[in-house]
């Protein structure tokens, strides 16, 4: 007859008073309110402490690693809980002792450290008490997980707000940009051809068709180069601006002008300025020109630029009848533009002597 294997080496089960589950229960469940998930893992520390008889508990919660994380090393982080929290000798990290892990399946819920060791065996043979831990620490671990889920969303939904604000801030800072372009570079185009225009009208209308003719021509050349206008404006009015520098500019854009006369200071011819000087003066220049087409249709108009030891300056000076600026400063776009170089503008008109829109920039 074969005797039983002996089971001396098999831990036999330890149950322990039958209300000390339910302690623990009640102890997590029991929380007032809406308790956070760390304030159930605390409690679930305590009770488990008194129940075993502990001086210490640790859980020690597995979470996913965080999104964003390169480590590829490391496949979780943990968060830990300790019980008791305020006792600087049971703070102190424990050497030696072995955790009883909470598993769900293959998936690691927690490590939990137990002195004195004899506790922590008590846990391992106290069936009731294992599987009930293991079942709140798994839903302490989704609640946390929920939580740093429910933080990802908010924090990608900021993320996105903050770039469709962007993208309608740069979408809008381009359409400010052609409509500038348009401005200054276009639209001066397109006076030119108007009062070219106008000019074979009135010579027309004058008798004079030789002179007519003349203006005809003029018109023609005008329309030939719009569709390059349109480019440079399309691809950067400031390109040719970069290119060849500020007298190479104005004299692309104004020298085929009938009606413009250029005086440019001999010493500025292939000297440059910072970027954002040439700009400003580049622009107001343009700028000043298409108003007195605009404004003074058929009217002489001379730029003058020169340097000097104090700076650069500029003025478009035209025959038109002139206005009254009635002590205002018109014209405050223009300048704005050169302020922001530290540029200054002064305009000088009244009926019947023309006009007269100055700039300097101090360097």
């Amino acid at each position: 007859m074969r005797r039983p294997t002996p089971q001396a080496d098999r831990p036999s089960p330890v149950p322990g008073p039958p209300d000390d589950v339910a302690r623990v229960v009640d102890a997590v469940h029991g929380l007032p309110g809406r308790p956070l998930p760390g304030v159930q893992a605390e409690a679930l520390a305590r009770a488990l402490g008194g129940c075993l008889e502990a001086t210490t508990v640790t859980i020690a919660l597995w979470l996913p690693r965080p999104a964003g994380d390169d480590d590829a090393a490391v496949d979780h982080t943990v968060e830990e809980y300790r019980w008791p929290a305020t006792d600087a000798e049971a703070a102190a990290p424990v050497t030696g002792a072995t955790p009883v892990r909470l598993c769900d399946g293959e998936q690691v819920l927690a490590d939990l450290v137990i002195e004195p060791p004899t506790a922590a065996e008590r846990l391992r043979r106290w069936p009731e008490l294992h599987a009930v831990t293991r079942l709140l620490v798994s839903d302490i671990q989704a609640q946390l997980s929920t939580a740093a889920a429910e933080r990802l969303i908010g924090q990608s939904a900021l993320l996105l707000a903050d770039t469709r604000l962007r993208a309608a801030g740069e979408m809008e800072h381009q359409r400010y940009q052609l409509e500038r372009d348009l401005h200054d570079g276009a639209q001066h185009h397109m006076v030119a051809l108007q009062m070219s225009l106008a000019m074979v009208e009135h010579q027309l209308d004058a008798g004079d068709a030789a002179e007519a003719g003349r203006h005809l021509d003029r018109l023609r050349e005008l329309l030939a180069s719009t569709e390059e206008v349109l480019h440079t404006t399309a691809t950067g009015l400031l390109a040719p601006l970069a290119d060849h520098g500020l007298v190479a500019a104005l004299t692309a854009r104004l020298d085929a002008l009938d009606t413009v006369t250029l005086h440019i200071d001999p010493e500025l011819v292939g000297y440059r300025y910072l970027p954002e000087v040439e700009a400003a003066v580049y622009l107001a220049c343009l700028e000043a020109v298409s108003n007195a087409h605009k404004h003074a249709p058929g009217a002489t108009v001379t730029l003058t630029l020169a340097t000097s030891r104090r700076g650069l300056s500029f003025e478009v000076a035209d025959t038109g009848p002139g206005f009254d600026t009635e002590g205002r400063m018109p014209l405050r776009q223009l300048a704005a533009r050169l302020a922001a170089v530290d540029g200054t503008l002064t305009v000088r008109s009244s009926p019947t002597t023309g006009t007269r829109v100055s700039g300097f920039v101090a360097l």
